[in-house]
């Protein structure tokens, strides 16, 4: 039986199962009539989160207060669909995120705004699945809101069900984590600098290679190519090439993998990027 242990309005409500544990639960009109201590119906209930800090809570609060009710029911429907497509079970923080970043690109799209998503490509390259499960959400986007976004909407909202995808393997994510510290200290140490972790590059550069981490780590088929702009870039730029390769060792030896050309044509020319 779960019981509300606080109403944060109609549609939101924190309950205690039988065990203790916090669950947030959305639903609509979930608290309609209702009071602290009374129970809630499974009927009721459109998604369970369960709640493992305070901060957590928190974020709901705040995404309360700024989202409108009906773009929360939108994100709850997306990442219902998206849960079955996908087979996975995204936890609140992915939630939060993506009923929050909805919110943002429909007031941004109506004020005329766009943003060009630089990962495009990689996304829809590497993470196929997601990217269509982004383009289902904007069919329920144009559906309920009236507006056409384009396939860069998609990649972002994609990008959201990839890093849900990872909060579900803490292993995973922690394997990741490790490797991508050593990496940014191998390209520091060659190229004498020291990255802004705020720029767009150094974004690209890490997403690109969690990306490439998180295939091998999974066993990801990956094809050997060889294309035909490699040697051009090796020779084009020098600097990048050289703690490329150093990379390429510390992750074939890491990972036990065989880091191909094309995967390394791409880790060049992100570091290039960042020199600049």
């Amino acid at each position: 039986m779960l019981r509300i242990r606080r109403i944060f309005n109609n549609n939101v409500v924190l309950v205690i199962d039988a065990k203790g544990l916090e669950r947030i639960l959305v639903g609509r009109g979930i608290a309609f009539q209702k009071k602290v201590g009374d129970a809630v119906e499974n009927d009721a209930i459109e998604k369970t989160f369960v709640v493992d800090s305070p901060s957590v809570t928190d974020r709901f609060i705040q995404l309360l207060e700024e989202v409108p009710i009906n773009r929360l029911e939108l994100a709850t429907l997306i990442i219902k669909n998206t849960e079955d497509s996908l087979k996975i079970t995204f936890d609140g923080n992915t939630y939060i995120g993506l009923a929050d970043h909805i919110n943002y690109a429909v007031n941004r799209f109506r004020k005329g705004e766009t943003i060009k998503n630089a990962l495009l490509l990689e996304i829809k390259k590497f993470y196929p699945n997601e990217f269509s499960a982004g383009m289902q959400a904007l069919e329920k986007i144009s559906y309920y809101e009236g507006i056409e976004m384009n396939e860069a909407e998609a990649g972002f909202i994609a990008l959201h069900f990839i890093n849900g995808g990872l909060n579900n393997d803490t292993g995973l994510t922690l394997s990741t984590t490790e490797i991508l510290e050593k990496i940014v200290l191998i390209v520091e140490d060659c190229l004498a600098i020291k990255l802004n972790t705020d720029s767009l590059n150094y974004v690209r550069f890490v997403t690109h290679l969690k990306y490439f981490i998180q295939r091998v780590i999974i066993n990801e088929p990956r094809k050997k190519t060889f294309p035909e702009m490699f040697e051009q870039v090796t020779i084009f730029y020098p600097k990048a090439t050289d703690s490329v390769k150093i990379i390429k060792q510390y992750l074939q030896e890491k990972l036990n993998c065989q880091i191909y050309p094309e995967e390394e044509m791409y880790l060049i020319l992100h570091i290039q990027r960042l020199i600049k």
